[in-house]
């Protein structure tokens, strides 16, 4: 039977999870799909069925997750790792572009071998692809994308950053497409859709993290606004889609819960430390998006500046010259690159970052390459796209959204609930202005994502800010807090907010928004 979209979510009845502060296994979770279980991503890449355990710790408010004995280990962590192919050419995804306004793709979901780093591995991924295709389109056009599930558990789709529809075949994150079927999804984007760089991910609560990681995302770019500003049309641009995973020497996947820093590859569209290449003097438009489960990135290109001109498919006012940008998960930026005027090489790393159970290495993510015959240095732009300033507008409302832990069994939650995709945590009226403080409770960064509207950053830690431009994640400080503005337009229905650490978001640090009349 196909899967279909509903007026009302099926409800996991108990989600079975074991993990610890940097990695989460999902053992199995009970949906209302009949009693179908929620299967783990074994490290041979193939779904395996498992069996949920529940304790008498289960359970918060009635709507709790079981916790259960993680699956058993398979060893491949403690196999040599895959030794990848470095220093090739930056490869270009390939892309699907629409045509007289509609964009028309097929999404094949399935475990099969496909190409990383060079080598041939065995995981989750979209046709065959590693990432799967990107996809080009404008404002105003319709997107159509028919997705086939051959996993062994259910999923879904989000196009993460899109003002669209969250109702029917829209972007609702509560259809589950069931094993062997197939769901159309149709996305009508707004005259007015900001164009900047989106990227689609599975969002099927508890098993995120794990289809996220195996590679079942790409890139989504609509063309608009910033390709006609003076100094940034028609330069050459460069798509970086950041992913983090772990191959044992056979090509099989580690499980995430074996996988560490020191043997995780940093890719970049499915390429290890490939090449890219820039002819002296030249700028060129990069984009980078973090298309990791739970990891940040420190970008740093050596010897150059960074002159950001976007994030999150929002265009700045102005430029923002910058040495480093951190990323958050499901965060993107657009910056350009201005190469120095002598051939050379220069390192794109990110840096060492964060602490404890957050801290990241510092890796050479690719190599910048300057050589050829010299081009003319170009002036950068001074001016960008206005953008509207929502503190110049009245609130309708205020919010309170805290991120919190919770005692044994350790859940991640908000406003001391974990997430019941049956209950409405908070109801909006359609064109409210509201302002939200995000509180975090915790010695994390999470990093908030809110689903179909944008943002603009007002304060962070009670201190005013002057934010470039609208986001759609942004992070919240360890024991800190954030102050955003934004305006709930066009689009009623549910959808949902999170962390976009998807292992918190699997353990529950989600919550429902309706937008009503």
């Amino acid at each position: 039977m196909a899967a279909s979209p509903e007026s009302a979510p099926r409800s996991p009845k108990s989600l079975s999870a074991s993990f610890d502060r940097r990695r989460l296994l999902i053992g199995a979770a009970a949906t209302g799909l009949g009693g179908a279980s929620l299967i783990p991503l074994l490290g041979d890449g193939v779904f395996a069925q498992a069996t949920p355990e529940t304790s008498p710790e289960a359970g918060h408010g009635g709507h709790g997750m079981a916790m259960s004995t993680p699956a058993t280990p398979t060893g491949l962590g403690d196999l040599p790792p895959l030794v990848p192919v470095a220093g090739e050419p930056l490869r270009e995804v390939p892309t699907v572009v629409s045509k007289d306004g509609l964009l028309e793709v097929t999404l094949d979901a399935g475990v099969r071998e496909t190409t990383v780093a060079g080598k041939t591995v065995t995981v989750a991924n979209f046709n065959g692809a590693f990432p799967g295709p990107t996809w080009v389109a404008k404002p105003g056009d319709t997107i159509r994308v028919h997705l086939e599930n051959h996993l062994d558990q259910w999923t879904n789709l989000h196009t993460h950053g899109f003002h669209v529809s969250p109702l029917d075949n829209g972007d609702n994150v509560f259809v589950h497409i069931d094993p062997d079927t197939s769901f159309d999804y149709e996305y009508v984007l707004p005259e007015t859709h900001p164009d900047g760089v989106y990227w689609y991910h599975p969002h099927p609560h508890g098993i995120t993290e794990q289809q996220n990681t195996s590679g079942m995302v790409g890139t989504i770019l609509i063309e608009g606004g910033l390709d006609k500003v003076p100094g940034i049309e028609g330069l050459k641009r460069q798509h970086l889609f950041l992913q983090i995973n772990q191959f044992a020497e056979n090509g099989m996947q580690v499980p995430i819960a074996e996988q560490t820093a020191a043997k995780q590859m940093r890719l970049v569209n499915g390429q290890y430390q490939p090449v890219i290449s820039i002819q002296p003097g030249e700028t060129q438009r990069w984009s980078v998006s973090n298309a990791s489960s739970n990891d940040f990135f420190n970008i740093s290109l050596g010897g150059h500046t960074l002159y950001q001109i976007a994030k999150d498919g929002n265009a700045f006012a102005e430029i923002q010259a910058t040495e480093q940008i951190v990323l958050a998960p499901a965060e993107r930026v657009e910056f350009l690159v201005q190469a120095l005027t002598t051939p050379g090489t220069w390192e794109l790393r990110t840096l060492q970052w964060g602490v404890a159970d957050q801290a990241e290495p510092d890796v050479l993510l690719a190599t910048m390459e300057i050589a050829g015959d010299p081009v003319a240095v170009q002036p950068l732009p001074t001016q960008l796209i206005p953008f509207i300033d929502l503190r110049d507008m009245p609130i309708d409302n205020e919010r309170i959204i805290v991120f919190s832990p919770a005692p044994a069994p350790w859940y991640q939650l908000i406003n001391d609930t974990p997430f019941d995709p049956d209950v409405v945590n908070e109801t909006v009226k359609l064109g409210a202005l509201e302002k939200w403080t995000i509180q975090n409770t915790t010695t994390d960064i999470h990093p908030f994502h809110i689903h179909i509207n944008d943002f603009q950053v007002i304060s962070i830690n009670g201190e005013p800010v002057d934010a470039p431009g609208w986001y759609d994640t942004v992070s919240v400080p360890a024991q800190g807090e954030i102050q955003i503005l934004h305006r709930f337009l066009d689009f009623t229905g549910r959808y949902v907010f999170h962390c976009h650490i998807l292992m918190h978001e699997d353990a529950g640090m989600m919550a429902v928004v309706e937008v009503v009349e």
